[in-house]
């Protein structure tokens, strides 16, 4: 799908937004219980992750992703297929990116890093996918063709 360089910016933005919002959300209710803190310690930690998301996704994800999806699919493929591989493409990539960054923030290098980010990774992919198939992905394809698609006026 061609799209603007705006329009491009627009979805990375919402799509960071959702999956940002959803997998903070999961992570720091497995690790400390769903309560009144809880909400509270998303909302603190909302603006630095999804900032680290949007960079990592632009700057890294996207990208890689772009050339391996030309690689894996060809123009021929129906839609369904182009926008199946690239969730699983980018879901695999900020997943795994993702989990680097915070095991390395929360975790660091000592304490046993890769075992930790391991097992991240393992709890944090199915999340990831179903959050973006099943949620983000229909949601933000559907709020961007609202917004992005010209109205057909006959006179």
């Amino acid at each position: 799908m061609n799209r603007t360089l705006k329009e491009e910016l627009v979805f990375s933005t919402m799509m960071t937004i959702g999956m940002a919002t959803i997998m903070l959300s999961y992570n720091i209710v497995l690790i400390f219980g769903f309560h009144t803190e809880t909400i509270i310690l998303i909302i603190k930690q909302f603006v630095p992750i999804f900032l680290i998301a949007f960079a990592v996704e632009q700057l890294i994800v996207s990208h890689n992703v772009h050339k391996l999806h030309k690689i894996i699919v060809s123009p021929t493929d129906p839609k369904f297929k182009h926008i199946l591989v690239m969730v699983l493409l980018m879901v695999t990539g900020m997943c795994l990116m993702m989990t680097l960054i915070t095991t390395l923030i929360n975790v660091g290098t000592e304490n046993h890093f890769l075992e930790h980010y391991i097992s991240s990774v393992i709890k944090n992919y199915p999340m990831a996918l179903l959050a973006q198939l099943a949620v983000v992905g229909p949601l933000v394809r559907y709020l961007h063709l609202k917004i992005f698609t010209k109205s057909k006026l006959v006179f």
